[in-house]
């Protein structure tokens, strides 16, 4: 089973109807493709990436990320989301 899970889904900023999919307290404020990116390599999923425009947002830069699996997808990207902030405070300590 594939999953697409687009920049807009994990965005914090986000409105439910703008495009995210999971709570807010899971998602990731000013999220980046390259991190979504990041966090799928170091979670080991199997993905490809695809710079698109979500159709909601359509004027704003972003992406998706298809990944292959049987997780339930917002599991995954809760996940994704919590590996990207995880990814970000280690930079931070650096």
């Amino acid at each position: 089973m594939k999953h697409v899970i687009w920049v807009s889904n994990l965005e914090a900023k986000k409105t439910r109807a703008e495009g995210r999919k999971i709570a807010r307290r899971f998602a990731v404020p000013n999220v980046r493709l390259q991190e979504i990116v990041q966090a799928c390599k170091e979670l080991g999923l199997s993905f490809e990436v695809e710079n698109k425009k979500y159709p909601r947002s359509w004027w704003e830069e972003g992406g998706r990320v298809i990944i292959d699996g049987d997780k339930n997808k917002t599991k995954l990207m809760i996940e994704i989301a919590s590996k990207i902030l995880e990814i970000r405070e280690r930079k931070k300590k650096k």
